[in-house]
This record gives structure tokens, sequence and C-alpha cells, in this order.
């Protein structure tokens, strides 16, 4: 069993925490406790970044830049551009 551990830093900015990692389908998953979401700054639907750091993995929210909202953008027009183009006549 492989647990993730999240400790209380000096400014109690949580408590500590231990999650086991689960399997579901062909992939492995863990929870996040609300006070680590709370620190992080995320919440459903955010990306999270993991760099391996030595002996540490380190947690980040993503960031969006202007190449991931061009993306999106490409893809919505692919998929709604007649839609759009509809509304824009009118």
């Amino acid at each position: 069993m492989i647990l993730v551990k999240y400790e209380a830093n000096h400014d109690n900015h949580s408590i500590i925490k231990e999650q086991k990692l689960w399997k579901t389908g062909n992939s492995t998953v863990v929870t996040i406790p609300k006070e680590m979401m709370d620190a992080l700054n995320v919440s459903v639907g955010d990306v999270l970044k993991f760099d391996i750091l030595e002996e540490e993995v380190s947690v980040t929210k993503k960031s969006i830049d202007d190449l991931d909202i061009l993306k999106l953008v490409d893809r919505t027009l692919d998929r709604h551009g007649k839609i759009i183009e509809g509304l824009i006549e009118r």
C-alpha cells in the first residue's frame, strides 16, 4: 500500500492526512481532502501538475496559458462553428 501524506506546517495550513491509492479500471486514483484542495486553491475540473523532486512530489494547480485558451477556441469552433456563424449572421 502507498500512502500520500500532507503534514501541517508551522502556520497550521492543514492537518496530517494520509490517502490510500485505489484501483479503478485501468487507473489508480487518490482522493484529495478538502484542506489540501483549499491550500492548493483548486476545485473539481482544475488540472494539477505533479513534479518529482528527488524523494518528494510537488503538486501545484496548472495555470491556464494562451495556448490552452487557443486550443479550447479551436475545439469549440470545430464542434460548433456553423452554429456560431449562424448566430453572427442574425
